[in-house]
């Protein structure tokens, strides 16, 4: 793993940044990362509108999103 990687990971996983609505994030999936818009989010849930993939997802690990 890259060391940049191993940072992200040993980070803390609660809590979540708050973001805005509509802000742009990259989501950790099992698929790998994938791009998104907030549709709603708080300290505990953020939840995510994937549009390559058609789908909308939780994240509830900070370790699993990064704002753009």
């Amino acid at each position: 793993m890259a060391a940049s990687e191993l940072e992200r990971l040993s980070g803390p996983v609660h809590p979540l940044p708050v973001l805005r609505r509509g802000s742009e994030v990259k989501v950790y999936t099992g698929a790998g990362w994938a791009k998104g818009k907030v549709n709603n989010s708080t300290r505990d849930c953020c939840t995510v509108y994937m549009t390559q993939q058609r789908r909308t997802t939780r994240c509830h690990d900070a370790r699993n999103i990064i704002p753009l």
